[in-house]
């Protein structure tokens, strides 16, 4: 247990890397070919480098599901520069330009150092970004501080990204903002020049670079930049007192300076002191600056110097020597490596006599010497508490320290802070330990980050295996601390295992067990319990193990507490289990009177119900052929947990099962109980009754789980079902006599016995009411024959539970009749009305109850829209059934004032067959009004449900109309308009007033959710329903409202039911209701005709009428629309006048002339009834008719008309216009001009002259002459300027004549 070290990922291809990187040595390295190279990791790990002398290869990870580890595959390798030598190697992961907290690398940036002081970047791919010579030395070493490190989760503290480069003489610092926004912009360049194809042609900007030197130091090997050091005043004063002397003079506050730590020889390891701010120069650097500068100033002939300009690069900066202040001086010691711990107050230093150090970083102590260790690698790893902890700066982080002995082989684990050693593992002796302090570098502002690097602390071995360390908290502990972070590590490596899918069945067991024997304290104990018990890939027989072993051998507080208690109850639960699912064959009881006992003995009349209903189920069965609906797996697949959470295990007196439990999860538990014994598998009953008594589970709840396999098992018409009852009986007897104390209890100090109430109530509650109305028949056989020998003295008791039994069984009768007929989807071979989907209701007894006195109807209903049938075939289908009541004697024909096909498909369908079985059940909640009411209410809420299927609201409407009773009618025209219609109406209604025409649809869909079409056709549908409503208004002047009758199933009183609803509406005030259908005639006609009229609900009504719109209809109001004004009046007309003119667009000619004009024909009767309503001159309108038909040409229909009219004199006139119009159109058509114009009269000239040239339809002489005459009748001669027009008129015309005949013979 404990620390371990796992692969975590492969390199893939290892000779060939080996080649690349040793192209000319035959051993490739040998087996130490890992010292030998310069390798780097990224942080992150997705990419690995790998160089050696001038060859680089760069590893790219990809996630292998099937192994479940990372490959690493070879992205690039190749030779990188011709002569330069390859010193120190960095993986730096860069990100893009996101905000946010989670964000990982954009991509991952290579950094070499070379032995000539160059450092070059590259991309992924082996493409040099950039390079820069920062000094004209060897590199050394290159190390970086990122903003975060590696793990923010442990150590959130912010750091400015810096670059290290460890010359031989001094160290470069480099800003990481100026460095990597510059390798940003590069990279960005080098992709467009890529895609391109051009050459490769771009230079980064220069970057400013501190250099700071070392001095009174032998040598140095290694650096590492510890940052600020904050010095309190007593220790500045000090170091000035030591340093200066006496006299010294010295500052009030300290300088912050940069600690620098330097790993070498002479001292062996010194601390370094790098100033803040600008330094003084030195007195002699001044002096040569001046001289320089005067040099430059005179000629060149002067000084005798050629006249050059040298470029100042980066590595001829000066550099600023540290102050080293104190040191660790050895003379036989040098030191050759320093390793940071991540909080940088540590570090580990190794050196040439295999000593490693671990000291203080700021203090500058020893705190430990590790002996043994020559040539060592060394690593931090921080590991977190994994106890939650309350303190505000989180949980607690242990620190141990990693020493890799590559002559020894082996991997030493030490806490840091006793020091003492943790574990020692075996590794190879050509390994290498890599420790990455850095992580995400590239942040453009300081933010926090919660992205969590994946390799902080790797080992790589020298065949590709990349493993990782990992060590538990608990063994920075003590004793006492260390046992429960031990059963927390545990507890978390048990989880884990479960949830991985690699190891066996086996395996996994003994895994279980041995950890469950390991835990020591109660606490993670009853976690890893819990666990267990909730996960499905637990067998029942370790669990038992488990248990076992924790009551066996129990931890310190574990007697009387709470786990000892889940532990007894789930052993007991879990035992019954084994006992249900165990496969041994059991023989039958020894019974001498099974005939005898094999007979259910039911009562006849629950039988014949029960065969009805059995009879009711197949023919459903047999027309409607699908799958039963409840269907479930076998037990066998059912796991131990699932059956242990059903459970209540946290009681100490006794077992009930949980009453949030889902009902499949209490289906499948029922059925690992009571299947085999059900099915007549197994047999033993005596021995199932002593384990059910042994588990201490609850007898009440193991009766509601008998009830519950046996109503949700699914039903086969191959199912012995006689048998199943009689075996389900001898279980539910087996179950009762376990009770009867419970029983007899309840009986005593109630009156009434409380536990078959409770399975009454279970019953009633349940959704399948057939299989619950077998289960109430067994169980009052039950009750009858068992409690007549214990209560013989109470028989009363006896029959109040016969009594309610009885009523639950007739409850359940009906139900069952209706669940099963609802069930069935009808299918009509000609459906009228849409058909309608309807989420599935589970309809149990305790529903039925609840919903009230309209829940049979409204179901029903559902059912109903289902298969589209029309209100009409309801209608037909319930004359047919009363004709068939009142007269069962005799055959009479019932098709007068009925349509005898209409009777036929009535007759013919299965729907009605099932629906007239219903209303045997259901007489009353079935009745015409009630069905067709709750029918048009379906479709009505389809309707709001989806506003656009208009569809659905024209089924509504068409079912309210064929509703028989008028008051009902009435009522529910009120609840629609209130409900549905009135809201929708009254937006549209706005919209259409604020534009003055039917909008574009994009305005409507805004206002209303419907488009212009659909406005228009909602509108159209509305006016059809006010028009109704008005009707049925008119023929029901005060009737008394009906009777509405119940079944009395629904004696207490529940939710009103929706004819109940239609019944107690008051009766509409009829003025009001005529003026919302005037206001929806105009709304209809502006949208039919796209009509544009202005602000019409102000400038077509009344501004006192304008206010009713759309109130309670049921107010009374004085409604009185004979006060209009003359400006309203001219409104009207207008308006009128568009539409009649509109209307004309629909008369049309078919090819034989005939005039098809009936729709145009019911546009004139709305408009006559608003002008009638409105008070307007009615004959203005017809005038207006008919001189338009004629302009059309429709002749014949305006002459049909001419009598209507009341005064002729004025439509002579408008006649008369148009003859002439026609005349003149006829004249400036001809091929002879002038000759028929000297046929005219001048009077007659003038005349047509005079008149308005307008859209007037062709004509021929005879037609003229027709309407000419028509004119001359009407006019009369009391206006004998007219009359005299219309005689010249009809003389003209014949003149015409006569020159086309004589044109005619001539030819």
């Amino acid at each position: 247990m404990s620390c371990e070290i796992r692969v975590t990922a492969t390199i893939q291809d290892i000779p060939s890397i080996r080649r690349c990187l040793f192209p000319t040595d035959d051993h490739r390295g040998t087996e130490s070919w890992l010292q030998t190279c310069h390798i780097a990791a990224s942080p992150t790990g997705d990419v690995l480098a790998i160089a050696n002398e001038r060859r680089l290869v760069i590893l790219s990870s990809k996630w292998d599901s099937t192994l479940s580890r990372s490959l690493f595959q070879i992205n690039f390798a190749d030779s990188i520069h011709d002569y330069d030598k390859v010193k120190a190697a960095l993986c730096l992961p860069i990100v893009g330009e996101s905000h946010s907290s989670h964000v990982g690398p954009d991509w991952i940036c290579t950094v070499l150092g070379f032995d000539s002081g160059y450092v070059r970047f590259y991309t992924e791919s082996g493409d040099l970004l950039f390079e820069e010579q920062f000094h004209s030395e060897n590199i050394t070493g290159i190390k970086c501080q990122s903003q975060h490190n590696p793990r923010p989760d442990l150590s959130p503290e912010l750091h400015p990204e810096e670059l290290y480069i460890h010359y031989q003489s001094n160290v470069c610092l480099v800003s990481g903002q100026q460095l990597f926004e510059n390798l940003k912009n590069l990279r960005s360049q080098l992709a467009r020049v890529q895609a391109k194809g051009s050459p490769i042609e771009f230079k980064g900007v220069p970057l400013s670079v501190r250099k700071w030197g070392f001095q009174d130091q032998s040598s140095v090997n290694d650096v590492a930049v510890i940052g600020l050091n904050m010095t309190n005043t007593f220790d500045h004063l000090l170091t000035a007192s030591v340093c200066g002397g006496f006299e010294a003079k010295y500052r009030n506050t300290a300088p912050n300076s940069t600690l620098v730590l330097a790993a070498g020889s002479k001292p062996f390891l010194g601390y370094h002191y790098a100033l803040e701010g600008v330094t003084q120069p030195v007195l002699s650097d001044v002096a040569k600056a001046v001289a320089s500068k005067l040099k430059s100033a005179l000629p060149g002939w002067l000084t005798g110097a050629k006249s050059e300009t040298k470029e100042v690069t980066i590595a001829m900066h000066p550099v600023e020597n540290m102050a080293l202040r104190f040191g660790l001086c050895d003379l036989r010691r040098t030191a050759s490596e320093i390793f940071l711990s991540p909080s940088k107050k540590l570090a580990a230093v190794s050196d040439s006599l295999g000593r490693v150090l671990l000291i203080d970083s700021y203090r500058g102590v020893i705190l430990k010497n590790f002996k043994g260790y020559r040539e060592a690698q060394c690593a931090f790893l921080q590991v977190p508490d994994e106890r939650k902890s309350k303190h505000r700066f989180g949980n607690k982080v242990a620190t141990f320290l990693l020493i890799y002995s590559p002559k020894k082989g082996t991997l030493e684990i030490f806490t840091v802070q006793q020091g003492t050693k943790i574990v020692t593992f075996s590794a190879s002796k050509y390994s290498k330990l890599l420790y990455i302090t850095h992580g995400l570098m590239g942040f453009t502002t300081t933010s926090k980050s919660r992205y969590v690097c994946q390799y902080t602390c790797v080992f790589l071995d020298n065949d590709g295996q990349i493993r990782e360390i990992s060590v538990p908290f608990h063994f920075a502990l003590a004793e006492k601390s260390s046992i429960r972070a031990r059963d927390i590590h545990l507890h978390k490596k048990l989880r884990q295992l479960i949830k991985t899918d690699c190891p066996s069945e086996v395996d996994l067991d003994k895994e279980i067990f041995h950890i469950c024997t390991e835990l020591k304290t109660v606490e993670l104990r009853q976690q890893t319990l819990e666990m267990l018990l909730n996960h499905e890939r637990i067998s029942a027989e370790v669990l038992a193990r488990c248990l076992q072993h924790f009551l066996d051998d129990p931890a310190e507080g574990d007697a009387q507490s709470t786990f000892r208690v889940l532990c007894t109850n789930a052993k007991s639960v879990l035992e019954l289990y084994l006992f249900a699912v165990s496969t041994s064959c059991e023989a039958p009881e020894n019974d001498n009177n099974a005939d005898h006992n094999n007979k259910l003995n039911l009562e006849e009349r629950d039988l014949q119900g029960l065969q009805k209903l059995l009879d009711l189920a197949t023919a459903t069965q047999n027309e409607d052929r699908n799958t039963p609906r409840v269907r479930f797996s076998s037990y066998k697949n059912f796991p131990v947990s699932s059956f242990l959470w059903c459970f209540d295990l946290t009681s100490a007196d006794e077992i009930g099962l949980k009453p949030d439990t889902e009902e499949l999860e209490l289906l499948k538990s029922s059925e690992v109980l009571f299947r085999d014994y059900i099915s007549g598998t197994r047999h033993n009953l005596s021995e199932f009754s002593s384990a059910l008594l042994v588990s201490r589970v609850r007898i009440k709840d193991l009766f509601n789980l008998a009830i519950h396999y046996w109503v949700f098992r699914s039903l086969d018409i191959s199912l012995n079902l006689e048998q199943d009852m009689y075996n389900f009986l001898q279980v539910i007897t087996a179950l009762g006599r376990m009770a009867n104390k419970e029983i007899l209890a309840d009986v005593e100090t109630v009156g009434v016995s409380g536990f078959w109430g409770d399975i009454r109530e279970t019953l009633a509650n349940n959704a399948r009411s057939f299989p619950a109305l077998m289960a109430a028949m067994l169980c009052k056989h039950v009750m009858q024959r068992d409690e007549l020998q214990d209560l013989e003295d109470n028989m009363e008791l006896l029959t109040k539970e016969d009594i309610e039994w009885s009523l639950l069984i007739g409850k359940l009768e009906d139900i069952s009749t209706l669940n099963l007929v609802l069930g069935f989807k009808p299918q009509l071979q000609r459906p009228v009305l849409p058909k309608l989907s309807h989420e599935k209701v589970d309809i149990s007894l305790k529903y039925i109850l609840q919903n009230g006195k309209g829940s049979v109807s409204e179901l029903t209903a559902r059912w109903l829209t289902t298969c589209g049938i029309g209100p009409q075939q309801i209608v037909l289908n319930d004359k047919i059934i009363s004709h068939a009541s009142a007269n069962p004697d005799q055959n009479q024909d019932i098709s007068e004032g009925m349509h005898l096909e209409m009777i036929q498909q009535v007759n013919s369908e299965a729907v009605f067959k099932y629906l007239n079985l219903l209303k045997q059940q259901f007489p009353y909640s079935l009745e015409v009004n009630n069905l067709l009411s709750n029918v048009c209410w379906e479709y009505a809420l389809a309707w709001r449900r989806d506003i656009k299927d208009l569809s659905n609201l024209r089924a509504a409407l068409q079912c309210l109309k064929e509703v028989p009773d008028k008051r009902v009618r009435a009522g529910l025209f009120q609840l629609m308009w209130n409900t549905h219609l009135k809201i929708v109406l009254e937006a549209s209604c706005k919209l259409i007033n604020k534009v003055g025409k039917l909008p574009k649809e994009r305005l409507c869909q805004q206002d209303t959710g419907l488009s212009d079409k659909e406005i228009a056709e909602f509108i159209e549908i509305s006016t059809d329903f006010l028009d109704s409503f008005l009707d049925t208004l008119q023929s029901e002047p005060d009737l008394p409202k009906p009777e509405v009758k119940f079944e009395p199933l629904f004696e207490n009183s529940g939710p009103l039911a929706l004819i109940e609803l239609a019944v107690q509406q008051k009766r509409a005030d009829y003025g009001l209701l005529h003026l919302h259908y005037q206001l929806c005639v105009v709304l209809h006609m502006i949208t039919k005709f796209n009509v544009k009229h202005a602000k019409p609900v102000n400038n077509l009504f009344e501004p006192s009428l304008a206010g009713f719109f759309f109130t309670d209809l049921q107010r009374q109001q004085d409604v009185s629309w004979n006060k209009s004004d003359v400006r309203t009046n001219s409104s009207r007309e207008q308006f009128l006048r568009k539409i009649i003119t509109s209307s004309l667009e629909t008369v049309t000619l078919d090819d034989d002339g005939q005039v098809y004009c009936k729709e145009h024909m019911e546009w004139m009767d709305k408009c006559l009834m608003l002008t009638r309503i409105w008070n307007l001159n009615v004959d203005s309108f017809r005038r207006y008719q008919i001189i338009l038909l004629y302009m059309s040409g429709y002749d014949l229909v305006a002459q049909d008309l001419i009598p209507a009219v009341d005064e002729p004199e004025l439509l002579g006139e408008d006649l008369l216009k148009v003859a002439g119009n026609r005349l003149g159109q006829f004249l400036s058509s001809s091929v002879n001009l002038g000759e028929n114009i000297a046929a005219l009269s001048p009077m007659l000239s003038r005349y047509i002259d005079s008149l308005n040239e307008g859209s007037c339809s062709p004509s021929n002489l005879t037609n003229i002459k027709v309407l000419a005459n028509q004119a001359k009748n009407c006019i009369g001669e009391s206006q004998k300027e007219l009359f005299k027009l219309a005689e010249l008129l009809l003389d003209a015309c014949d003149t015409l004549e006569q020159i086309r005949d004589a044109d005619a013979n001539n030819a």
